[in-house]
């Protein structure tokens, strides 16, 4: 109910969003959400499902009045006409509240600086140690100036001094990963060195097929953003392409 002194205070969706709460808290719903009107898929005789189909119409027209007037109140307490929010938004609204989903991002800059806020989930998915020594490489090229295990092209090296820098690259990846565990309160987990190592090996290279699927991915997830629809991946999302997995989980 502090949406009167948010910036969000005259936005349609946020108006609507207050009455909505205010309809779940009524002694009319009892904390039920507005029917949407709209029969699932079911097995019945045309009659019956005429009749049917009658009966959900009329609860889904008794909710959308009942949110409505819950909306007429904060409208005329923000000192908005009756009409700032028309009947086909309303209708919209109360048939799609089944899918609202309220997402907190947080910012890149503060998980970078203050680590994730969610270890306990991280610390049970399996995305915990890719996204270890995903972080563990960018401090690493904070402080050399590459990626392990790419070697400078300045550099001459045999193919003997290219596998010892891998493997000197990797112990330190897998130092540094353990460092952040530590300090994450999760003293208990060890980096899998083969993991370090095939980060190391891998030399931050970009897999063709692999790149193709980010990027059709981050495309879809902007798609999301934009038009409102659909539920974006919230935060972390790694796509395991050696194990033919996709990790999502907020960290």
């Amino acid at each position: 109910d502090s949406l009167s002194i948010s910036d969000n205070a005259d936005d349609k969706f946020w108006l609507m969003a207050k009455a909505l709460r205010r309809f779940t808290e009524s002694a009319y719903s009892k904390g039920a959400l507005p029917l949407s009107g709209t029969i699932p898929d079911m097995k019945a005789d045309t009659k019956s499902y005429i009749a049917l189909q009658r009966v959900y119409k009329q609860k889904a027209d008794q909710d959308k009045a009942e949110l409505a007037e819950h909306l007429r109140e904060i409208l005329k307490a923000s000192g908005l006409p009756q009409t700032y929010v028309s009947q086909p938004e309303i209708d919209a609204f109360c048939k799609n509240t089944h899918r609202l989903r309220l997402l907190r991002m947080t910012p890149v800059h503060a998980e970078l600086k203050s680590g994730p806020a969610n270890t306990e989930d991280l610390k049970h998915s399996e995305a915990l140690f890719p996204y270890v020594m995903f972080r563990s490489s960018g401090i690493f090229f904070d402080k050399h100036a590459k990626y392990p295990g790419v070697v400078v092209v300045e550099d001459e090296v045999s193919d003997m001094d290219a596998d010892k820098l891998v493997e000197k690259d990797a112990a330190e990846l897998s130092s540094i990963g353990n460092g952040l565990l530590n300090s994450w309160g999760m003293s208990d987990q060890t980096v899998p060195e083969s993991l370090a190592a095939e980060f190391a090996r891998s030399g931050c290279d970009e897999l063709h097929n692999i790149a193709s699927l980010s990027g059709g991915m981050i495309a879809q997830e902007a798609i999301k953003l934009i038009t409102h629809q659909y539920v974006p991946a919230n935060n972390l999302c790694i796509i395991d392409g050696a194990n033919a997995k996709i990790h999502t989980i907020k960290v």
